[in-house]
């Protein structure tokens, strides 16, 4: 019987504690290294998994090829075979530990690296990051259908980057137009303006997800950072934080112990309500009426499911919001659906900037209580520095409130944030155009179509700031225009209706009255627009009755009654002014 104390000896002698450490170690270092490299090239998660069980496998495979054979300085033999003479068991161990050592010192620099980024030696990002766009991720799924999903992960990571106040993150709407794109990462880079972008793709297989990100430096083209995360979909909003809070890291941006502490703020979600979340906002983007309905069926169906979902709720205000605007609904009747969901969402999450915003809007344009407004648009930003449609629809707020130069500020930093963004650039316009500035208004329109060639709404504009330059040939023109793109945008209709009453064409403009009389039958029409014909028309008494109808809809545009250039015939009227003290509007 051999004693063990032999026994460990002999596997002394054979160096099989050795080629064990030694493989330990080299196998630790090719599993950090594939972590890194499998990141890099999005390769599925089982990959990994595939490498760690090859690892163990060889673990006593390797311990018993050291027991079984031996080098020589004839080559490798069977030890049975190895005479005394032959025998080199220490010059052999000598060179297993210069490995062990050699790897150990390759592992502890990886280690420094991951723990450190190198911040310390100076060889990090050769500029400093402080903005960032986080690029469509990519469907791997291959299936059409999960493109809402993999949206939804995009739009959501870059909400959870957005509320760190130091790094400017590029909105969604500009990102998104790079969907699919094939353009060079520089040139995405130089559009949107940033430092870094951050690219990968999504996978949702049943009640898993994975998302593989990783963070390119614009200038360099150098890949900083790669990870793959993978979860169930109750936990999903996890990865979005937890990535949020490395590119932090990696960026070594600061970050404030409350941005720290809302990061960190994960809620886990009924992963069928967030299915039906992401559809709805999905459809919702799209902006279309079938859609925007289609929206609200699958916002309602969300809460059906869980209560107390905040974002839902927030989701469906939005929606009764842009019903209002779009004359999909009565204003009074769409904002106080809207304002009852954007409460039920601030019950559910105080720190959801989304819905302090929606609140805000709904003070706003139905409400009208200018002071509470602005209070909630302040707290979204401090939810949310980086957010770009609030930082719009404020500067709708301040130019309606006669803050010129604030407006200016305000529309500047959404399009900062959101550059190539259609509805920021029609804000500026509108920003230009109610301050009197027609000529920056056009200008602006210009750029605008350049984002939207022949957008309706874009078109339409232009024809408001011709028709107070008295250029009536080029308003109609464009205005026409926009009506045939969108024919069943009644307020497109009023617009036009008004530039033919001033440019004299009065006929026309009654032939567009009588049609909006026969529609209005049939479906909601807005008052302000048979305001805006009647005045053009110098009928200042109907224009000022359709105003007191509108007044009592809380239609949309009444918050800008005091710096609507159109409505300058009726400024002197005391029943306009009137109107205004009423609405808390009088200087």
């Amino acid at each position: 019987m051999i004693s063990i104390s032999r026994f460990i000896n002999e596997l002394r002698r054979r160096n099989v504690f050795r080629s064990g450490a030694a493989y330990v170690v080299v196998a630790w270092l090719l599993i950090q290294v594939s972590d890194i490299l499998l990141g890099t090239f999005a390769v599925p998660a089982w990959a990994m998994r595939v490498i760690v069980v090859a690892l163990a496998v060889g673990f006593p495979v390797v311990l018993m090829l050291a027991w079984l054979y031996e080098i020589t300085t004839q080559g490798v033999k069977r030890t049975v075979q190895v005479s005394e003479g032959e025998s080199i068991p220490t010059h052999t161990g000598r060179k297993t530990d210069f490995v062990i050592i050699g790897v150990l010192i390759v592992a502890v620099a990886l280690f420094a690296a991951e723990r450190f980024r190198w911040i310390d030696f100076g060889i990090g990002p050769s500029t400093d990051i402080l903005s960032i766009a986080v690029l469509p991720l990519d469907n791997l799924s291959g299936d059409p259908e999960q493109e809402y999903f993999v949206d939804g992960m995009t739009e959501t990571l870059i909400a959870e980057l957005s509320k760190i106040g130091a790094l400017r993150v590029i909105s969604r709407q500009s990102v998104m137009r790079f969907k699919g794109s094939d353009e060079p990462m520089a040139d995405i880079a130089r559009q949107l303006n940033v430092d870094a972008v951050v690219e990968g793709s999504a996978l949702h297989i049943g009640d898993q997800v994975r998302i593989t990100v990783q963070l390119i430096e614009a200038a360099t083209d150098v890949h900083l950072w790669a990870d793959n995360y993978d979860r169930d979909m109750s936990d999903v909003l996890a990865i979005h934080s937890e990535v949020a809070r490395a590119i932090a890291q990696e960026i070594q941006i600061i970050v404030t112990p409350e941005e720290a502490a809302r990061l960190a703020d994960i809620r886990e979600v009924n992963p069928e309500a967030y299915r039906l979340y992401l559809l709805g906002q999905y459809h919702y983007y799209k902006l279309d009426p079938a859609d925007m309905y289609k929206a609200n069926e699958y916002f309602q169906q969300a809460i059906a499911l869980d209560p107390q979902y905040a974002q839902a709720h927030a989701a469906i205000a939005n929606v009764y919001g842009a019903m209002s605007f779009y004359g999909l609904a009565a204003p009074r009747d769409a904002w106080k659906i809207g304002m009852a969901a954007a409460a039920l969402a601030l019950e559910f999450d105080s720190s959801l900037a989304n819905a302090h915003e929606v609140y805000a809007i709904a003070k706003f344009y139905f409400d009208w209580e200018w002071e509470n407004a602005e209070e909630k648009f302040q707290r979204a930003f401090s939810l949310n520095p980086n957010y770009a449609s609030a930082y719009q629809f404020y500067a709708w707020y301040l130019i309606a409130m006669g803050r010129t130069e604030e407006a200016q500020i305000s529309i500047n930093r959404a399009l900062d944030l959101d550059p190539l963004a259609f509805f920021a650039y029609l804000t500026a316009s509108d920003v230009f155009y109610m301050s009197r500035q027609y000529d920056q208004a056009i200008a602006q329109l210009e750029k605008t179509l350049d984002l939207g060639r022949n957008n309706p709404l874009a078109l339409s504009r232009l024809g408001w700031s011709y028709v107070q330059k008295g250029m009536f040939t080029e308003a109609i023109s464009n205005m026409k225009q926009a009506v045939t793109l969108s024919p069943y945008n009644q307020e497109l209709s009023m617009m036009l209706g008004h530039a033919y009453a001033k440019a004299g064409k009065a006929a026309e403009a009654r032939q567009i009255l009588d049609n909006l009389h026969r529609l209005a039958e049939k479906q909601y029409i807005q008052p302000y627009g048979f305001a805006l014909i009647h005045v053009g028309l110098g009928e200042n008494d109907a224009a000022l009755r359709w105003l007191e109808k509108a007044y009592q809809d809380r239609n949309g545009w009444m918050p800008f009654l005091q710096v609507e250039p159109r409505f300058d015939p009726l400024r002197s009227d005391p029943r306009f002014q009137d109107l205004l003290r009423r609405m808390n509007l009088s200087k």
